[in-house]
């Protein structure tokens, strides 16, 4: 290559960076700044979890010591600022599980339909319905947990069918209560601890066959 197409290719590359120096150092800016955005937006959702995190354990204590409404109106605070976070599931499954305790089924309900529509975590959405049928049921309140079990899904299939038994049965429906436990005892795993439980419900009802 000669002299000249040297000089050419330089002043080739010179006229590029004229005409695109303006773009490339756009783009660098917003790259960078991207960096640090997401930095920063990480470093604010770990200040916010350990916000929850907190609350979290402050709604424990306060149940420990049975102080409902204390335990409630951080729940509230809860689900209401930091839903996306798994604290505010956690905290209605216990304040739920706090009230079932203390036989107050109906404080029980609206922590768990708030966990079965709302939770972060899928996963604990069956679990929350599968709850609130329980509690339902032992409402007395047979069609309604019923229909509750009908959401659950197949994730926890032996215990929605045991429940489904235990409600037909109290219902007067032996034949529907024995398929139920059936089904609830093919679906449980072999190790299951209530196997033994589910075979003595079905031998029960050996005359519904």
């Amino acid at each position: 290559m000669s002299h000249y197409d040297d000089e050419a290719q330089a002043e080739q590359i010179k006229n590029w960076w004229r005409e695109n120096w303006m773009p490339l150092a756009a783009g660098l800016v917003l790259g960078l700044g991207g960096i640090f955005g997401w930095e920063q937006w990480k470093d604010h959702q770990q200040v916010r979890a350990g916000e929850a995190a907190r609350m979290f354990e402050d709604l424990k204590t306060a149940l420990v010591a049975d102080k409902a409404d204390e335990a409630r109106s951080i729940g509230d605070k809860l689900k209401t600022d930091y839903a996306n976070t798994p604290y505010a599931a956690q905290a209605m499954l216990r304040l739920a599980q706090h009230a079932v305790e203390r036989s107050r089924y109906d404080e029980a309900l609206p922590p768990l339909a708030w966990v079965a529509d709302n939770a972060a975590d899928q996963e604990l959405r069956p679990l929350a319905k599968l709850r609130e049928a329980r509690v339902l049921a032992q409402q007395g309140k047979f069609d309604e947990a019923l229909s509750r079990l009908d959401g659950v899904g197949e994730s926890y299939a032996a215990l929605v069918e045991e429940l489904r038994g235990d409600i037909k049965l109290a219902q007067g429906d032996r034949k529907a209560a024995r398929g139920a436990f059936e089904k609830a005892l093919a679906a449980s795993d072999a190790a299951a601890a209530n196997r033994e439980t589910l075979q003595r419900k079905i031998d029960d009802l050996a005359d519904a066959a």
